[in-house]
């Protein structure tokens, strides 16, 4: 489960259509009787719409203002209904804001269009994680390092889950990885303590809290 990248922060990831021209056919006079097409700028007018509020909502969210983030990603989705990042950006500010049930249901929305997405994978694993079910998280974050071996902060919170199902050691390779990709990680150093504590090695968990404290709350 070692790496060499950098850990990642979540990001969105646009999902592109393409439409196919067709083939050329004879002429039909029903169809050139049929209305006119709307025009390729009446067509991009929703997607543009979307990406303007889409936009303002990531303003929002980097704010912190989760409240009208999460109107302007509705807003957005509204305009656009298979919008990967509108998706995403909902779930992370209903889970910013406890809602556990709503953040899982848009997180599992983006999986069902696009199962390997990294980040998609991810919030749903701390979304469970959040919300208690330790051995689901466990899979689901298991599954974003799978599609991701270097994302530090996957192996953080798999660590905690394992930790809270009393698995110590898997616990602790999790939280080593975690550590070897992001050595700033107030948050693994703590809970790799933990996982010392738990085995019997106070010594070596005592350093480990010594180390989280020194990083000063940085808790990535």
């Amino acid at each position: 489960m070692m790496g060499r990248r950098k850990d990642r922060v979540t990001e969105g990831s646009e999902l592109r259509l393409v439409e196919d021209e067709g083939t050329p056919t004879e002429p039909n006079p029903a169809a050139e009787a049929a209305p006119a097409a709307p025009a390729a700028d009446e067509k991009a007018e929703p997607v543009s719409a979307s990406a303007g509020k889409l936009a303002r909502a990531d303003e929002l969210l980097a704010a912190g203002n989760h409240v009208e983030a999460a109107e302007q990603y509705g807003a957005a989705l509204s305009a656009d209904p298979v919008s990967l990042p509108a998706m995403l950006g909902l779930g992370v500010t209903l889970l910013a804001q406890s809602h556990y049930d709503a953040a899982e249901k848009e997180f599992r929305k983006v999986l069902r269009l696009a199962p390997d997405h990294l980040d998609g994978n991810f919030q749903l694993g701390l979304t469970l994680f959040r919300r208690g079910v330790y051995p689901a998280a466990a899979q689901q974050l298991g599954k974003a390092i799978e599609i991701d071996p270097d994302h530090a902060a996957a192996h953080v919170v798999l660590g905690e889950a394992l930790n809270q199902m009393g698995d110590t050691e898997a616990a602790i390779e999790a939280l080593e990885a975690a550590i070897e990709l992001n050595p700033e990680s107030g948050r693994a150093f703590y809970a790799l303590g933990i996982a010392y504590d738990r085995r019997g090695q106070h010594d070596r968990a005592g350093e480990m809290y010594r180390r989280s404290r020194e990083l000063g709350g940085k808790v990535t």
